[in-house]
This record gives C-alpha cells, sequence and structure tokens, in this order.
C-alpha cells in the first residue's frame, strides 16, 4: 500500500492500537557436509559452503521473512491474521534468547552498522513528539520500523556460517518469484501498459526487489547446486525478468543496468566468460519477455526534460517533491517532520496545499521518491546523517570481507555489494528507505562479516554435530 494512501487513511479514520514488541530464541546446532573446491580462469579457488541442519530458529525466521519481507499474507488473504509479523518477531527474539550456540550471539554483531541503525531507530523515536501526526508516527515506528531493525539484528545473529547465507539467499529468491508469480497471474495492466500489482509494494517497489534479488541468483547457480538447482534458479529467473519487464518500471532498468555493470567490471572470484554470459542471459530474457511499450518507454530515459517529473512541469512531479523535500528538512532540522509523515507534509504544509485549502480543495498526499529525501525531511539532518553512516558501514563492511580469506565469503561479499547497489540506485525513485527488504539485506551483510571475522573462522563448518556430506540429490538444491 502507497505510503500516502495509508497515512490518509490514519489520519481520518484515527487508527489506534499499538504492539509491544520485546526483545532477545532455540537452536541446537549442527552442520554439514563437505563442500568441493570450485576453480575457474580468472577466478580465485572457492570452498563451497558446508551445510547447516534446520533447526527451529531457521524455521520461524523464514516463515517470519516470507510474511515480513514478502508479504505472503497480502498474495493470500487467507493466511492473513492481526499481529502476524509482530507475533513471529516476538517468536525469533524469543527463539535466539533461548539459544544457547555460541555462534548466534548478538554481542558479536558487526558494530559500525549496527550502531548507525540503532541511531536512525533512536531518531525516529525521538521524532514523535514534534510529528505532524504523533499517533500516526508512534504506529509506524512500533509496528513497521522497530520490526524492521530487529529483523536485521535477528538475520546477522542467527548466522552459523555461510551455509546459512545460502540458504537467506535461495529464501530471497523463492520470496521475489512467488510475488512476481502471483502478481501476474492476478495484476491487471493499465492504460500505459504497466503491471497493476494489488498487493504491498507498486510496480516500481517490485522492480527495485527484483533487481536487488538477481545478483543471489547468480550465487546459488554455483556449486553445489546440480542441474535441477540449476533448472529452478533458470525457471525463477525468467519469471522475475518477465514481471520486470511488466512493471515498466524506469528506475528499475536503471538499477537492472547498473547492476549489470558492476557484475561485468566490478565483480572478481568467478570467470570472466561466466559472468558475460550470465549478464547476456538476463539481457536476452529481458528482450525476449518485456514487450514494445516497456522499450519505449525506457526510451523516454533519454529525453528526462520532456517528463512530468521534472523540474516545474508538475508539482506531483519527483523534482518538485524534492525540492520540497529539502525544504521541509531545512525548516524542520533538528528532528524532522515525523517518521512517516512524509506525505502529511505534502498535504499540509506545502505551498501548494494551503494554496488550495482556502478553495476548500486538497493537494495530493505525494511518497518522497528518494530514500535521502525521505529520512532527511522526515528525521532531520543528523537522521540524515545515520542513514548515510548506515549505507557506508555497510559497503566498508563489504570492502573489508571481499579483501580478506576465506574465499566463498569473499564471493558472497561481492554478491551482496551487487545487490546493495541494485537497491540503492532503484530506490533512488521509491521510498524505500525503512523497507523491511533493506534490512534483511543488512543484516545479511552482518552476518556475513561475522563469519568471515578471524576470531570466527571456525563458523564454516565447524561446530558441534558435524555431519558426512550429504548426497547430491541429483542436483537437487541443498537448504
Amino acid at each position: 500500500m502507497h505510503p500516502e494512501s495509508r497515512l490518509r487513511r490514519a489520519w481520518f479514520a484515527r487508527i489506534g492500537g499499538t504492539h509491544s514488541l520485546p526483545f532477545p530464541t532455540t537452536s541446537q546446532d549442527t552442520a554439514p557436509g563437505d563442500g568441493g573446491v570450485q576453480t575457474a580462469a580468472g577466478a580465485a579457488p572457492v570452498v563451497a559452503p558446508r551445510r547447516l541442519r534446520w533447526d527451529t530458529l531457521q524455521v520461524v525466521l523464514t516463515l517470519l521473512v516470507l510474511v515480513q519481507v514478502w508479504r505472503i499474507q497480502d498474495l493470500f488473504p487467507g493466511i492473513a491474521m492481526p499481529g502476524l509479523p509482530v507475533l513471529g518477531t516476538v517468536a525469533v527474539l524469543f527463539l535466539l534468547g533461548l539459544d544457547q550456540d555460541p555462534r548466534r550471539r548478538l554481542d558479536t554483531l558487526e558494530q559500525s552498522v549496527v550502531r548507525a541503525a540503532l541511531a536512525l531507530l533512536l531518531f525516529a523515536t525521538l521524532s514523535i513528539p514534534g510529528s505532524l501526526y504523533p499517533r500516526y508516527s508512534v504506529i509506524f515506528v512500533v509496528t513497521d520500523y522497530l520490526r524492521s531493525v530487529a529483523l536485521m539484528l535477528m538475520i546477522a545473529a542467527s548466522v552459523r556460517g555461510v551455509g546459512d547465507l545460502r540458504r537467506l539467499a535461495w529464501l530471497q529468491i523463492v520470496g521475489v518469484t512467488l510475488f512476481c508469480a502471483v502478481s501476474l497471474a492476478r495484476g491487471q495492466v493499465d492504460v500505459d501498459g504497466r503491471l497493476v500489482v494489488n498487493a504491498y509494494y507498486n510496480s516500481n517497489d517490485l522492480a527495485l526487489l527484483i533487481v536487488s534479488t538477481l545478483p543471489l541468483t547468480l550465487y546459488v547457480w554455483r556449486r553445489p547446486t546440480g542441474l535441477v538447482g540449476r533448472a529452478v534458479v533458470l525457471a525463477a529467473t525468467s519469471c522475475v525478468v518477465m514481471t520486470l519487464g511488466r512493471t515498466g518500471s524506469r528506475g528499475g532498468f536503471l538499477a537492472f543496468v547498473v547492476v549489470a555493470g558492476y557484475l561485468l567490471a566490478g565483480f572478481r572470484g568467478i570467470a570472466t566468460s561466466k559472468r558475460l554470459a550470465a549478464v547476456a542471459l538476463l539481457a536476452i530474457l529481458l528482450v525476449a519477455l518485456a514487450s514494445d511499450r516497456y522499450f519505449a518507454r525506457m526510451q523516454t530515459i533519454l529525453h528526462p526534460s520532456a517528463d512530468y517529473n521534472w523540474r516545474g512541469k508538475s508539482e506531483t512531479g519527483r523534482m518538485e517533491i524534492w525540492k520540497r523535500g529539502i525544504d521541509y528538512m531545512l525548516t524542520n532540522p533538528v528532528l524532522g517532520v515525523g517518521a512517516g509523515a512524509f506525505p502529511m507534509a505534502e498535504g499540509t504544509l506545502a505551498p501548494e496545499a494551503r494554496e488550495l485549502r482556502q478553495y476548500g480543495r486538497e493537494f495530493k498526499w505525494s511518497a518522497a521518491h528518494n530514500p535521502f529525501i525521505q529520512i532527511g525531511a522526515e528525521l532531520g539532518v543528523l537522521g540524515l546523517i545515520a542513514f548515510i553512516a548506515l549505507l557506508v558501514g555497510a559497503f566498508r563492511t563489504l570492502a573489508k570481507v571481499r579483501r580478506g580469506p576465506p574465499a566463498e565469503a569473499a564471493v558472497l561479499a561481492q554478491i551482496l555489494t551487487a545487490c546493495l547497489v541494485g537497491f540503492l540506485v532503484g530506490a533512488l525513485f521509491s521510498s524505500m528507505a525503512y523497507a523491511p527488504y533493506l534490512y534483511m539485506l543488512l543484516g545479511m551483510i552482518v552476518g556475513l562479516a561475522r563469519t568471515a571475522a578471524p576470531r570466527q573462522g571456525h563458523v564454516l563448518g565447524a561446530g558441534p554435530g558435524l555431519s558426512r556430506s550429504a548426497p547430491d540429490l541429483m542436483g537437487v538444491p541443498q537448504f
């Protein structure tokens, strides 16, 4: 649901009630089968991650990700129940608190990213008293943003080794494929030929999530995935690329181009020929599965001044919204207009809104359409600094892992870098600063840093309960 429509409903319906969210789960561990060593021309030897057995915590966390990130309760209303995401969060935190595995400890989380995220949460909380709509900001922080930050911490703390991260990569692919398949089956097409997504995310958001997840398909394609697993990956990739073409999202297309460029020019660890083949396959799928109207729309990127979003073209165009958003931040530099309250600022503080109110009319409650504008306007200058520190910390963490052993962690760090780059480029035109997807990605980054740290070297496979290598099962993907 669009932020502006949700906020408008909250304003008139006087939404009430909040959910309390306690903090701190179970797992008896184990691990792994042996992985082989993959070597390719131009690529460093890569040790396949050892499998780690499923436990209760992993199962509940998987369900939570499907509910909180991929919104399966919106795709299948029959399974929806009030408070389900909050209940899942509490269950995972409880299991983490009970878990005795030394590899699952909140106090070992990589600090720079975690500190920035907690600072951002603090500023969001402090913005509530001065918010344009304090009651809505309370609900937003407690039921939305707090759970996103908690998801990051839970993902990071639950990771026992690279094998768990590989499982999370598969989970993301399954989630985006399910969302795309249901959207294609149920969605309608508007007059511009764009997919109308009848769920939590709009078409631009969905394109962003697709592009951010595509690099993970390259990661799980590698060993130990066999023929059946690769067939599953290829089918999933075809589905999500088809959906990308149906969204008609120009921001998603730009993110796709940037991610493809990174995979070609900045990615190491997989042979150049294989990277070229992977990017070529994605491009061929997009050309084959997207319509002519999609590429006609993409051509408008070359003529930005002709678009309604250009400065002065429309009061509700992105550049005019960004201009007003900067003004909201400068007018309220300390703590902004309140967490989640940007659409209300548009409807009440914008000069156009004040003018229309004189005639008994309303101005459109628009979203920020840019995460930096969104955070700066809602949480003030300090909040914007914390948000930038969060992203910079994530990239620095990934760079540190890329430079050190083990090789498998370095490859995954490059993959997650591509995911984060894709998210940021696509998010430049969306209001996704608080998105659960972003915080799950950050949780995977922090978890990877823990497994790759020298003191955590054993987590790639050591630990109680080592098991013998599992058979390949004719290439069925190992979760």
